[in-house]
């Protein structure tokens, strides 16, 4: 899945923590505007002629923690600490601390820092020593290959996105006309009687003599958006973080355009540049922005300051329980309520059924991940009632991979399974019933016997010789499939028998009735009363094509890595 999230430094930490441990293969982007312009950033802003770091050093040491159980502890010192420099000898100071680190390689940029005519105007107290790095990097490497180097060295992926690379300063104008001018200002605005109302951008006088604007927007900041499955407005400073991104050049246009799933979550209390604005009227900022909200899912939290819990009926708002430390969202409630809208999931217990494929939906044809397919069957075998699985496969074939969790009685094992071509149901072994309208004509059998041995074939399998429903030819090339595939149907047609490609060698031979479709009308839903879920890896073409479109909601998987996180959020 291809996640991105538009948000500040500290407004996604819950979520990018949550999203890699409930998925550790989404390929996130995160895109963050460089425009904080207060305390240690600013003043490296002011000495290097450069953007913030802040907002990029924070994300990336916020995936490096994610994606390490066990983390250097120097990194974290260097990324997350704040230290007060001798005067004049601020650089023998940064060294020190760079070869504990074991980042002497660095050493090289404090130095150059401290050669910058301004950088001799300020005192470094509380100040991030990273943050110094970073931004003289920026100034002799660019941004790209600074941001690349920090991932390299993190074991990241690239994913930290500006969306411009034009040195831009905000400012905000309030609701009375009143301009505040510096970024740090917005910040700790605290002014409930005269809120912010829109951000103005100036261009560093420095930044080129031709004109304010020189770059525009970052076209790897368009593709993120426009490539994107999931996109996640999160939470964050609004003023400083989310609106200017989203407002900058227009932005918002490509969010718009996206054909991804989109998701806007509120923040849990105010911050000192919204303090006292509610979530409609948060929404009301966006909606003037024009942006499109009628494509997004405007998530709440029950957890959160009332006046940020807000209904509006214009608008699909969704609250969900997601707690509430110190103003931030607990990860994995966060993550669930996410993944819950993207997969559009209801409570379990609105679901009368929910009705799973078996091949490379519950169960991967691949060897590298039998383990999720095995915590995907054990996970399954909690809905007890709540669940069946519905497959083409034999039943023989199903059980030998169940078997090696719950033994060859499959006595612990809660699910029904529809099999042998959907045809008959099997509870522990034992077939319970006969989907009839499916089978094999008995009377036709011996015929299509007949042919194969005709054709010098020997080597097949019948299901069951009182109730067929599949004859299976294997192993066979891929010609002999389709010269197969091509006889039955050519002579068997007036019997309403077909022939299939099933698997990599495997031709089928079942009743032209014998669909999931069919099954589900015929078997699981006749009277069409039940509220059903249907999760395969073919809906859109393939053999769960015609199930999905009976049940009242089908979700597609690509693999069982989809499924074992459904199952997850199922649990709740």
């Amino acid at each position: 899945m291809n996640i991105t999230i538009l948000s500040g430094g500290s407004g996604n930490d819950s979520l990018v923590t949550g999203l890699k441990q409930y998925y550790p293969a989404a390929n996130i982007k995160v895109i963050v505007n460089a425009y904080d312009n207060g305390k240690s950033t600013g003043v490296c802003r002011a000495v290097t002629n450069t953007l913030g770091v802040s907002d990029i050093r924070k994300n990336h040491i916020r995936m490096y923690k994610a994606c390490n159980s066990n983390p250097d502890a120097r990194l974290i010192e260097f990324y997350d600490n704040r230290y007060d420099l001798k005067p004049r000898y601020e650089y023998e100071d940064i060294a020190t601390y760079l070869d504990g680190w074991g980042l002497s390689d660095l050493k090289v940029y404090a130095r150059h820092f401290f050669d910058n005519p301004l950088a001799k105007n300020y005192t470094y107290k509380n100040f991030s020593i990273a943050n110094i790095i970073y931004s003289q990097m920026y100034q002799e490497l660019g941004y790209e290959q600074t941001n690349s180097f920090f991932c390299n060295l993190l074991g990241l992926d690239d994913f930290v996105i500006l969306n411009s690379f034009d040195n831009v300063f905000i400012s905000a104008r309030t609701k009375s006309g009143n301009i505040i001018s510096d970024e740090g200002e917005i910040v700790d605005y605290n002014n409930p009687d005269d809120i912010i109302m829109d951000i103005i951008y100036t261009a560093n006088a420095n930044q080129n003599a031709s004109g304010p604007y020189l770059y525009g927007l970052n076209q790897k900041a368009i593709d993120a958006v426009l490539n994107a499955d999931l996109i996640i407005i999160s939470t964050g400073t609004f003023w400083s973080s989310i609106y200017p991104t989203l407002d900058y050049m227009d932005f918002y246009k490509y969010i718009n355009a996206s054909a991804a799933k989109k998701i806007w979550a509120i923040n849990n209390e105010e911050d000192g540049d919204s303090y006292g604005v509610t979530s409609n009227q948060f929404i009301e900022f966006l909606n003037n922005l024009r942006i499109d909200l009628s494509q997004f899912s405007i998530l709440e939290n029950s957890d959160a300051r009332t006046s940020l819990v807000e209904p509006n009926d214009n608008y699909n708002v969704v609250v969900y329980s997601m707690g509430n430390v110190k103003g931030k969202h607990i990860g994995e409630k966060y993550v669930k309520a996410i993944l819950k809208i993207f997969y559009d999931l209801k409570p379990i217990s609105d679901y009368d059924k929910i009705i799973f494929d078996f091949d490379d939906t519950l169960w991967s044809r691949r060897e590298d991940l039998l383990d999720i397919s095995i915590d995907n069957i054990k996970r399954l075998n909690a809905l007890k009632d709540k669940a069946l699985i519905v497959s083409g496969n034999s039943y023989k074939s199903i059980r030998t991979k169940l078997s090696r969790i719950y033994g060859s009685g499959l006595d612990a094992f809660n699910i029904y399974i529809w099999a042998d071509a959907n045809s008959t149901l099997f509870k522990n072994n034992i077939p319970i019933n006969y989907a009839k309208d499916l089978l094999i004509g008995k009377k036709y059998v011996k015929g299509v016997v007949d042919f194969l041995h005709s054709l010098g074939m020997s080597d097949f399998e019948i299901n069951d010789s009182n109730y067929p429903a599949y004859i299976k030819i294997k192993p066979l090339s891929e010609l002999e499939r389709t010269l197969l595939v091509a006889l039955i149907d050519t002579k068997f047609s007036e019997y309403a028998i077909k022939a299939t490609k099933t698997g990599y060698t495997t031709v089928d031979i079942t009743s032209q009735n014998n669909t999931k479709g069919k099954l589900f009308s015929d078997m699981i839903d006749p009277d069409r009363k039940l509220n059903t879920l249907y999760l395969g890896d073919e809906i859109d073409s393939g053999n769960d094509e015609d199930i999905s479109k009976l049940c009242s909601q089908c979700i597609r998987v690509a693999s069982v890595k989809d499924t074992n996180i459904i199952l997850k959020l199922l649990e709740d």
